[in-house]
């Protein structure tokens, strides 16, 4: 999936999808050309973060819950 699909998808900017890439939030595969190719998996962190942002959630603890470093139910207390 194209960075413009991306953003149709989950009605993030497109700075914000890149400004999570750098934070290490996902890596997305790299075709032959350079452009990157966001997988279903990459949606699915994006939009996890687009909710938990909502809910006013740090980054610092969203990372920590991508990986696994910290329950959901932590995070919500």
């Amino acid at each position: 999936m194209t960075i413009k699909e991306v953003e149709a998808h989950t009605g993030l900017a497109r700075a914000n999808i890149r400004y999570y890439e750098e934070q290490g939030f996902f890596s997305p595969a790299r075709g032959e050309n350079g452009y990157r190719s966001y997988s279903d998996e990459d949606i699915d962190t994006l939009l996890k973060i687009k909710l938990l942002r909502q809910l006013e959630i740090p980054l610092e603890e969203i990372r920590r819950l991508i990986r696994d470093e910290a329950p959901l139910e932590a995070l919500m207390a």
